[in-house]
């Protein structure tokens, strides 16, 4: 069920009149579940099913973790969830990725491996990184395990995120459902408002932006070098809108109900560095991908070759997580190779510039243009494509040269470039902020991990073993 349709504004004026109407605590959890479901089955019934399943199994595996004191059982309890999780997840998603990488080898011998014929579930990327998290930081102890299921199974099937994020961690969550469902007007406005920035971002600009982005991918070698250019940047444009405005509309539906999701997209392209890029994009992703990958790893960088291989592995596995092709793990691994040379190049230089300086446009130019570049891959439906994109950016292609310059994207382009800079220039130009940003480029020059610091510590035990 889209958020853009008449069977979700339908469904979701039923949700909302049941919860305003029924003032019990318990029926209103009941009709948040029920809906939730409801919401899931339209796409597939049969998903329903696993879904339930991994939320009945990590449930009761944290209510065994929190009651088992051996610190070896308790560590085998919890590899035992990370590698249920992550097998249902692998098999779903990556099964078939893994049997034609297998392919390109034993194909060489003579022998193949069949494909089958699996239907991703929707949403499973999202909410299986949901269980691992509930899991590990009930093991970490920095979160204490909920006694009802049905709070549980809320917090992993809550519809407003459950196919499309943001990624929520349960101690975000849940003590926002223990207090109650309460709507109230505010809430209701500000939502309302959220959804319709959404839905302007998706409709009117990413969809739009679309048609050309599609052309470029579709035909890039009947198309002019500088069309090709336009394509590229226009597709940076899309992403965002599309990606940020569906958690928009996520958001603002949840806000409406009265809670509070994480916002997950803060103006990325006016980064002025790859690394400020990802403290900006994805924001749930990053920071998951921080604390449960990065973190044990971390720890165990003595061993393995220290940060800058953490950082690689990472990043990687992130563009793994994106899709299942060894494009998004071309994509994942440039931006960190980025992340790595801004470290080891930079250093102290890598420091936000106040966007009073002219280096700062300079800088957030250049960090858009090479993001813009490494999109390429990550938006190609497969490897000669983007060597013929790459080719005719080059301007070493002459052959066909079909102008073709789309108002959208000439409008949109520079419009949310510059709207975005503008006004980050406008908010830094007032003197609380001022304040505000200088003591944090103080404090972050060296900052020596991950984009942030630690945001817990285990008092029993290392997820890292």
């Amino acid at each position: 069920m889209n958020f853009v349709s008449i069977e979700f504004a339908v469904f979701f004026a039923v949700v909302l009149t049941l919860l305003l109407f029924v003032r019990n605590s318990l029926l209103n959890r009941l009709i948040l579940l029920t809906s939730s479901c409801i919401f899931y089955a339209w796409w597939d019934w049969r998903f329903l099913l696993l879904l339930a399943a991994l939320t009945v199994l990590n449930f009761y595996l944290a209510q065994y973790l929190v009651k088992t004191e051996d610190p070896v059982s308790r560590g085998k309890l919890l590899w035992l969830g990370v590698a249920v999780n992550l097998v249902f997840l692998a098999f779903f998603k990556y099964f078939n990725f893994f049997v034609d990488s297998m392919n390109l080898l034993t194909g060489l011998f003579g022998w193949r491996m069949g494909a089958l014929n699996i239907i991703l579930p929707l949403g499973i990327s999202f909410y299986t990184f949901g269980t691992i998290s509930y899991v590990v930081d009930v093991y970490k102890g920095t979160s204490r395990p909920t006694n009802s299921i049905l709070d549980y199974a809320i917090f992993i099937m809550f519809f407003p995120r459950l196919v499309s994020g943001p990624i929520m961690r349960a101690r975000e969550f849940l003590p926002q459902l223990k207090r109650g469902i309460r709507i109230n007007l505010p809430d209701l406005a500000e939502g309302i408002q959220i959804f319709l920035r959404g839905l302007l971002k998706k409709m009117v600009i990413a969809d739009n932006v679309a048609v050309m982005v599609n052309q470029i991918y579709t035909s890039p070698s009947v198309l002019s070098t500088p069309t090709v250019w336009l394509g590229i940047f226009a597709y940076s444009i899309q992403i965002l809108c599309d990606f940020s405005g569906y958690t928009d509309m996520a958001v603002g539906i949840a806000k409406v109900m009265g809670f509070n999701l994480p916002r997950n997209f803060d103006l990325p392209y006016t980064a002025q560095s790859v690394t400020e890029f990802w403290k900006r994009w994805h924001i749930s992703l990053s920071s998951w991908f921080r604390d449960y990958v990065f973190f044990p790893l971390e720890r165990k960088r003595t061993k393995w070759g220290g940060q800058s291989l953490s950082v690689l592995i990472v990043f990687a596995l992130t563009g793994l997580w994106h899709g299942a092709s060894w494009n998004f793990v071309l994509w994942g691994g440039l931006h960190g190779i980025y992340l790595v040379l801004e470290r080891l190049l930079l250093g102290k230089k890598l420091a936000e510039t106040p966007w009073t300086s002219f280096s700062a446009w300079g800088r957030a130019t250049f960090t858009f243009i090479l993001i813009s570049l490494t999109w390429i891959p990550f938006r190609s439906p497969d490897w000669n494509t983007t060597m013929l994109i790459l080719q005719k950016l080059s301007f070493v292609s002459t052959q066909y040269q079909i102008e073709w310059y789309y108002v959208w994207a000439i409008i949109t382009v520079p419009f949310v470039l510059l709207g975005g800079m503008f006004w980050t220039l406008d908010k830094f130009n007032e003197p609380c902020l001022r304040k505000r940003t200088r003591e944090h480029l103080n404090n972050t020059i060296n900052e020596p991990e991950f984009f942030r610091p630690r945001l817990f510590s285990s008092p029993v035990g290392d997820f890292s073993g």
